[in-house]
């Protein structure tokens, strides 16, 4: 009967556990932080990208309608001017803007910024491109200006119409003023139409 073999020596036991064991183990478990890592890091990256869409969508929608909003006007102020142009030119010529047929007031446009100061709340333009960040808040900033000088205009026209006691709002003045937003908000326009990458007015 022949005796079993010695048993094979081992370089380095910690306890019960060989060293290959270990390396194993250790390699194991630094592979499943690795991958947990790389997954959140993948799940936070789609969040925030997902994040960021929901944004630029919502901003582009909110400037597409403030762009309608600004046209409207813009062909309201129009069509007053060339009846004040026309009637100008007749014997007896409207005191008043108030005494043209299509007068429907000084109508300030409604411009609307809540998907901006949304997603300037909640962080988002730090995960935008610079570039795409200034350029909306720039656009925004234009649509504050033009809205602010809407409701100076009418502002001083009011106050103008309670000096004359309310006898209507002097024509050549809103033939002037209607003028200066008209073009103003054509400057604004073709600035959003630049946005959108169209050159003519979006549907």
């Amino acid at each position: 009967m022949t005796s079993a073999p010695p048993p094979r020596r081992r370089w380095l036991r910690l306890g019960h556990l060989d060293l290959s064991d270990l390396l194993v183990e250790t390699f194991s478990v630094l592979l499943g932080v690795l991958l947990a890592l790389l997954i959140n890091s993948w799940v936070q990256a789609r969040q925030t990208g997902h994040k960021v869409a929901e944004a630029q969508a919502s901003i582009h929608g909110e400037l597409m309608a403030d762009r309608k909003r600004l046209a409207t006007m813009g062909d309201y102020y129009h069509q007053i001017n060339q009846q004040l142009d026309a009637a100008m030119k007749t014997p007896h010529p409207p005191a008043h803007c108030d005494d043209l047929p299509d007068w429907k007031g000084l109508i300030t446009p409604l411009l609307v910024r809540a998907a901006y100061d949304t997603a300037a709340n909640s962080g988002v333009f730090a995960e935008m491109k610079f570039e795409d960040t200034s350029r909306i808040a720039g656009l925004y900033a234009e649509l504050a200006r033009y809205e602010a000088f809407s409701y100076k205009v009418e502002d001083w026209m009011m106050g103008q119409n309670l000096a004359g006691h309310g006898q209507g709002f002097d024509a050549s003045m809103c033939h002037a003023f209607l003028g200066d937003l008209e073009r103003s908000a054509q400057r604004v326009q073709g600035d959003l139409d630049a946005y959108f990458g169209a050159s003519a007015p979006p549907p």
